[in-house]
């Protein structure tokens, strides 16, 4: 497997560990959400801020943490149980069908699936010839209580499987 699929199974199963089911619905993430400009996020935060900025800028959205000194994998955290003083990285995520920013929740009842079927139908041949599929994330890196990197990024679920999307 190439790296490109590898690391969007990756992200895509820190993804899925929210599930179709939540119990607080939250804020889908528009693609404006993840862009950096000049080292600042959309919601005008940069590395050197700290929680308080980071809580006042995402609490409506599902943060996941893992640790980053540790193979630890992302898990979804409450944004004031994510203990920012060690060494951990938080990650927004969200999916983009044909450009409209979907919650899992969406996706999973838009195709009648249970949440274990999600990554099956995205990575499916006759999914990605009716839908363009990307996945987005902004990334935090933290440090003794303050972010010390932010980045962004995106897979194309198109792309990585070679399925380009069919024009009708």
């Amino acid at each position: 497997m190439n790296i490109k699929k590898r690391s969007s199974l990756l992200l895509l199963s820190a993804l899925l560990l929210t599930g179709c089911e939540k119990d607080e619905p939250q804020a889908v993430a528009s693609a404006e959400l993840f862009e950096i400009t000049d080292g600042v996020t959309f919601d005008g935060v940069q590395v050197g801020d700290g929680k308080a900025e980071f809580i006042d800028a995402y609490s409506d959205y599902t943060i996941q943490a893992a640790y980053t000194d540790t193979d630890s994998s992302y898990m979804v955290m409450s944004i004031h149980e994510i203990p920012y003083d060690e060494n951990i990285s938080t990650l927004i995520a969200n999916f983009f069908i044909d450009d409209e920013p979907v919650s899992e929740e969406d996706i999973c009842e838009d195709n009648d699936i249970a949440y274990d079927d999600l990554y099956d139908l995205l990575s499916s041949t006759s999914y990605l010839r009716t839908h363009e599929v990307i996945y987005r994330y902004l990334r935090f890196l933290w440090a003794d209580s303050v972010i010390t990197d932010i980045d962004s990024g995106e897979f194309n679920y198109n792309e990585t499987y070679e399925v380009p999307k069919q024009e009708t």
